[in-house]
């Protein structure tokens, strides 16, 4: 091999070992749908101190080449990256157990439009009817004013309507049930400093009518949440002194659909077009008042 030969592929060896200090001196990350980048701390981790220049000559690239939003996903395992975000710009979006989500916004003639997290719990309550025209109700041990209301709860991620409230009826009182339709949905807004918010958060409850099935009918209590649960006639609920009013709204509305005054709303089963995911759809059935 000549000298010039030899500085060729010299000068080509040294090309190529800067393009790859390069490439490796940012995070490759995943580009999202709206011109951002996710870099997720399981799939590139560093330790704090080379995590930290990396991130440093990231953002001045992303910056050189439009990224709009830079989200950091960060394990506990990687937990010591937080505080760099942060001091570089970040804020958190959002975070659960296994989780930390931080997000900075690059564009400086853009505003970040980037939605805030779930904001709104959602909750499911039983109007549980037998065939005596009773309905369920329970005293819930931890309220300290007396009272009767609906039994229910919380849905949990990932379940249905039907099925959180047919779970929450089970879990407190012992009884299965199978689903017929909506009664109600009540819209809490959340106020500030509110203890009765949860987290902050806008409260949605689905109300749904429940019928017990064959055979399951005797209550078997849940001390853990429970201080006290009957059956009670749903026309002395609707005016029960220790009825919440909201309670006796819902069960003079489930009335009003047995006697046929008010349409029910159904549940349609369907699968989401581009998700693929389950999907129910509630439909209000029976005759209505306006002309399309």
């Amino acid at each position: 091999m000549n000298a010039t030969a030899a500085r060729h592929l010299l000068s080509s060896v040294r090309a190529k070992a800067k393009s790859i200090v390069v490439k490796m001196s940012t995070f490759r990350g995943a580009k999202d749908l709206f011109g951002g980048i996710i870099v997720r701390s399981s799939e590139e981790p560093q330790e704090r101190n080379q995590m930290e220049q990396l991130l440093k000559e990231s953002l001045q690239v992303w910056s050189r080449t439009g990224i709009r939003g830079v989200w950091f996903e960060v394990e506990p395992a990687c937990s010591e990256w937080i505080p760099v975000l942060v001091q570089n710009g970040f804020s958190f979006h959002h975070a659960n157990p296994e989780l930390s989500v931080l997000l900075k916004w690059l564009p400086s003639d853009e505003p970040c439009q980037v939605p805030s997290y779930a904001h709104t719990m959602v909750g499911a309550g039983a109007m549980v009817v037998n065939d005596k025209n009773e309905i369920l109700v329970v005293q819930e041990k931890y309220y300290k004013r007396p009272h009767w209301k609906l039994p229910g709860g919380y849905v949990d991620p990932g379940e249905s309507i039907q099925t959180a409230v047919k779970r929450e009826v089970f879990e407190e009182t012992g009884i299965k049930t199978e689903f017929v339709s909506l009664v109600a949905v009540r819209h809490l807004q959340s106020r500030e400093k509110n203890p009765s918010a949860r987290f902050g958060c806008s409260d949605i409850y689905f109300v749904a009518y429940l019928r017990p099935v064959e055979g399951s009918t005797e209550i078997k209590m849940c001390p853990r949440e429970l201080s006290d649960a009957c059956w009670m006639p749903i026309k002395e609920y609707a005016t029960h002194p220790l009825a919440f009013e909201v309670g006796k709204i819902f069960a003079t509305q489930l009335m009003a659909i047995a006697d046929g005054d008010n349409p029910s709303i159904s549940c349609l089963e369907s699968i989401h077009q581009l998700t693929n995911s389950n999907s129910q759809i509630y439909l209000v059935e029976g005759k209505q008042s306006f002309k399309l």
